[in-house]
């Protein structure tokens, strides 16, 4: 019963490093805390992950009807500077992205113009292009393909 007992208990050096250690910790752990909490970004009221819708211009210029969606080049003349996109139906696609582009699409060097989910409309201001073409591409980003283009 001796050897058993003498094995459960502490010896000195063990003792002493096992103070050191929850002493260490005693103090870390609160420090940290407090840390983290101190450079934790501040919360920026009214910014919103998807921005908010904007007004539709007055003037349609130009539109597209598709079996699932209705796309509009809007402006306040005859200078399209809004593309409204409504969806009628929710897409089968959900990482569904625009793209303004010329004849030949390339992800990386065209502009994209915003993202579109659920059922609704969604505006995107536009640049003025000095041509009038307007040729937007529908592409799913997550499998890297094109699904529908739109000639204006």
């Amino acid at each position: 019963m001796d050897k058993r007992k003498k094995k459960q208990q502490m010896i000195r050096p063990l003792r002493k490093r096992h103070l050191q250690i929850w002493s260490a910790l005693a103090i870390l752990i609160p420090v940290s805390i407090v840390s983290a909490l101190l450079v934790r970004p501040k919360d920026i009221p009214g910014n919103l992950l998807q921005p908010a819708s904007t007004e539709a211009l007055p003037v349609i210029i130009k539109t597209v009807e598709r079996k699932h969606y209705v796309v509009r080049l809007r402006g306040n003349n005859q200078v399209a500077t809004q593309l409204e996109w409504i969806n009628k139906n929710v897409l089968t696609f959900p990482t569904a992205v625009i793209y303004k582009t010329p004849r030949t699409f390339s992800p990386t060097h065209d502009d994209l113009i915003g993202r579109i989910e659920a059922r609704g409309t969604y505006r995107f201001g536009l640049k003025p292009d000095a041509r009038n073409e307007y040729h937007f591409i529908l592409y799913d980003f997550i499998h890297q393909q094109k699904i529908d283009s739109i000639n204006f």
